[in-house]
């Protein structure tokens, strides 16, 4: 087992109720995240309709959880995933009958009441945990979620809302739910990566023609280069949650690495319009600037991204520098005009 030299946040309070959830998520500086989008208090301690007990018992899967997938259940990719140490991760969608994911405003789709979805993690050919996101009213703010992590001997998985270490045996953390929430509140509808940049085109195709889609859904591409596309959408689809305008730290923060729909000049977007001779929070290595063209080496978005430690980006979620992202920031860096 490696060294713990992430900043792995865990809080206490949950035991294995998973109609509670504890919450004390952390900024940029440390400073406590405990308010919704609207400014309200996030309680602690308030009760929740009660999550399915185990794995077998969410839809998933058509029987058990090694079985197939239930036949109403959609499986997608997307473009740009978010670096979890090189896990593999397979995800899935279950809307309830007849639903269509609204995606009028196409920065933020939002999902119909009773949507499910799944995110499964396989660490070294062993799936570990599978996180479940449960629409249960029609607001965003009535979203359920929990991770299962899976049995010793496979036969089905049991919610862990405080998470885990090192869970299985292996080196893969399980985040509690105020690590999800912490994240996923960056998003309009609390969903990440479901959206107009972030599915494959086969996928949007498929769900245009099952219905999932409206026929006017926006597909679309990041505008540019090779270089410049692989950056933008890196940033969008692992930095972009935190750093837009949704998540709390919007209030805090100026940077924006969320790429909006419609955007056709690659150096007009906000990640380099935000971020360009912009002035650090912090001062690392003697460099205090965010993105210096042409010098990624003096560019705190390559520098934090390189790093494992109290200075790292992102904050949780990975112990291992994740060298592709960091050489597609660093040649975007470079390619600067």
């Amino acid at each position: 087992m490696r060294p713990r030299i992430a900043l792995v946040l865990l809080f206490a309070g949950c035991g294995d109720d998973v109609t509670t959830i504890s919450d004390a998520g952390s900024g940029q500086d440390g400073a406590a995240l405990d308010a919704g989008q609207d400014g309200a208090t996030f309680d602690a301690g308030a009760a929740l309709p009660e999550l399915p007990a185990t794995l077998s018992a969410t839809g998933l899967y058509a029987e058990g959880v090694t079985g197939p997938i239930a036949g109403d259940v959609l499986s997608y990719s997307v473009r740009y995933p978010l670096w979890s140490d090189g896990s593999e991760k397979r995800r899935h969608l279950l809307l309830p009958a007849g639903g269509t994911i609204d995606t009028s405003d196409p920065d933020h789709w939002v999902f119909p009441e009773g949507t499910r979805l799944f995110k499964e993690f396989v660490v070294e050919g062993r799936p570990v945990e599978t996180r479940l996101l449960w629409k249960t009213g029609p607001s965003r703010d009535e979203w359920q979620y929990v991770a299962y992590r899976f049995r010793e001997d496979g036969s089905d998985a049991d919610p862990v809302p405080a998470g885990e270490v090192d869970a299985l045996g292996t080196d893969h953390d399980i985040p509690d739910t105020a690590a999800c929430r912490d994240c996923h509140r960056g998003g309009g509808d609390f969903v990440l990566g479901v959206g107009a940049l972030q599915l494959e085109r086969s996928v949007f195709d498929d769900w245009v023609d099952r219905g999932v889609l409206p026929t006017d859904a926006p597909w679309e591409e990041p505008p540019g280069s090779d270089v410049e596309r692989s950056a933008l959408g890196y940033l969008h689809g692992n930095c972009g949650h935190c750093h837009g305008d949704v998540h709390p730290l919007a209030t805090m923060r100026t940077m924006r690495l969320r790429l909006p729909v419609g955007v056709t000049d690659p150096w007009s977007a906000p990640a380099w319009t935000t971020t360009l001779d912009r002035t650090a929070s912090h001062t690392i290595d003697g460099m205090n600037a965010i993105v210096v063209a042409g010098d990624p080496d003096a560019s705190q978005l390559a520098i934090r991204m390189g790093r494992r430690d109290a200075y790292q980006m992102p904050p949780r979620g990975t112990e291992v520098v994740d060298p592709d992202g960091l050489a597609a920031i660093r040649a975007w860096i470079l390619a600067a005009p």
